[in-house]
């Protein structure tokens, strides 16, 4: 006999499913004891306590007492019926559809994802097995990229140097490449390959002026340096990236204000790079005047006295005068860019003050702040030798034939330019005495060193 509910096997004596409590005979079944009279105008018949329900103890024998039993209606969850061959029941739950269904797309998945990392770990071996990319690069390589001017002396910061340790050998057919991006404009400079030497790879970029002819400026062509893994030539990387490192775009606003571009000089020319030309044209303009002196040539004094003054002061500066016509047939025609030396917003206190302003912001670093101390230090040495030459050049116009200050205006000249050795170590260093124009833009370049590091 099956329950018509679950299906589930049952005596057929059974009056409820022992698996869902269905019930599947009548209350009175064959054997019952208790006989209930047909229904009268009273209430339902068989109801426990009713009017014409009657109990096992009317039939029982005298002095019998047999349990009293009441029929039961149909609840959600009935006591199991006391059936002594009732086939015992299972304390493990019955497996549904859905949870089978559900159990064999787990199981599927699981073996998708065993399968896949297992797939994953066999490349990777092959991988590592055969000399591939993965191991062409030891975990601790670090690299150093120093920006400097080209030989052929034309520009400003179009040369660089790259020098890398601890980088494994490129696999057969392959090398390092180096390229400058530009992340704003997606251009690529492309540097060259590295070159092995000594357990190093490193790379000489010469920059792409040609014929006398500037060099682009690599800081204002990029703020970031790969070092990609490439096969063959190529002009564009399209190997994995090795190594790189990155500007940081704060300090390196700066940065390019020292050495690129500043929106309101002349041109358009970064501060440190007007440091330069102004102090050099201002050591020229000296030279030239003890030449005069030395030939007795009166007439050029005031003229060169004049020429070194706009120099210094630029066209804001309160003693800035054209030069009068007898200068050209003297062949003194210069007076500098107009930006000035000495100012308020003349190149030497805004260099100073763009240093600086590199070197707090939130990202500078301590190369930044290191070198950029040392700007500072040059552009004060400047400040004070052009001050006494000003003065000097002041007292020339009002009695050009005391030369007796000649001397020092050339030799302060030459310390504005090239700096000067006071300790006598054999070199200028970046200390208060001793840096110049020279030395003060070199330290501007070295705060734009770039470190290289690995790429994961």
């Amino acid at each position: 006999m099956q329950c018509p509910q679950c299906n589930a096997t049952i005596d057929e004596n059974t009056v409820f499913c022992g698996n869902c409590g269905k019930q599947v005979a009548p209350l009175q079944a064959q054997g019952a004891t208790v006989s209930y009279p047909a229904q009268s105008d009273g209430g339902p018949t068989g109801e426990p306590g009713g009017a014409h329900g009657a109990s096992i103890n009317s039939f029982a024998p005298q002095g019998v007492q047999k349990p009293v039993a009441q029929a039961r209606r149909y609840s959600p969850a009935p006591e199991k019926p006391r059936q002594v061959d009732t086939p015992p029941q299972s304390s493990l739950p019955q497996s549904q559809p859905g949870n089978f269904r559900r159990i064999t797309l787990i199981a599927v998945l699981i073996l998708v994802i065993v399968a896949g990392g297992t797939v994953g770990l066999i490349a990777l071996l092959r991988n590592n097995n055969t000399g591939g990319p993965a191991t062409a690069v030891v975990s601790h390589a670090t690299g150093q990229v120093t920006f400097i001017d080209g030989q052929n002396g034309a520009g400003h910061t179009d040369a660089l140097n790259i020098v890398v340790t601890g980088l494994g050998k490129p696999p057969a057919g392959s090398q390092y490449d180096a390229w400058l991006v530009n992340d704003q404009n997606e251009q690529t400079i492309a540097l060259g390959p590295l070159v092995a030497q000594e357990g190093k790879f490193s790379l000489s970029y010469a920059g792409d002026g040609q014929g006398g002819q500037a060099g682009t400026n690599l800081l204002g062509a990029g703020n970031k340096l790969e070092i990609t893994l490439e096969q063959g030539n190529v002009t564009l990387p399209t190997g994995k990236v090795i190594l790189a490192g990155t500007f940081p775009p704060k300090a390196f606003v700066h940065i390019k204000h020292l050495l690129f571009s500043f929106p309101t000089t002349p041109g358009k020319i970064g501060l440190l790079v007007g440091v330069l030309e102004q102090t050099q044209l201002l050591n020229a303009q000296a030279l030239l005047l003890q030449s005069f002196v030395a030939n007795r040539d009166q007439k050029a004094i005031p003229c060169l006295a004049q020429s070194m003054i706009d120099i210094i002061e630029g066209a804001q500066g309160p003693r800035y005068q054209p030069l009068p016509a007898i200068c050209a047939g003297q062949n003194i025609t210069a007076v500098g860019d107009g930006f000035g030396l000495l100012g308020t917003n003349a190149y030497l206190s805004t260099a100073s003050q763009h240093a600086s302003l590199a070197a707090t912001q939130t990202d500078s670093t301590d190369n930044i702040r290191l070198y950029a101390g040392h700007v500072e230090i040059a552009m004060n040495n400047i400040k004070g030798w052009v001050t006494t030459i000003e003065h000097d050049a002041l007292n020339l116009l009002t009695h050009p034939g005391n030369t007796t200050k000649i001397q020092e205006i050339v030799t302060l000249a030459d310390h504005v330019f090239n700096g000067v050795d006071i300790n006598g170590d054999g070199s200028i260093d970046p200390v208060p005495g001793e840096a110049g124009a020279i030395t003060g833009y070199d330290q501007g370049q070295l705060m734009a060193n770039l470190p290289l590091v690995p790429v994961a």
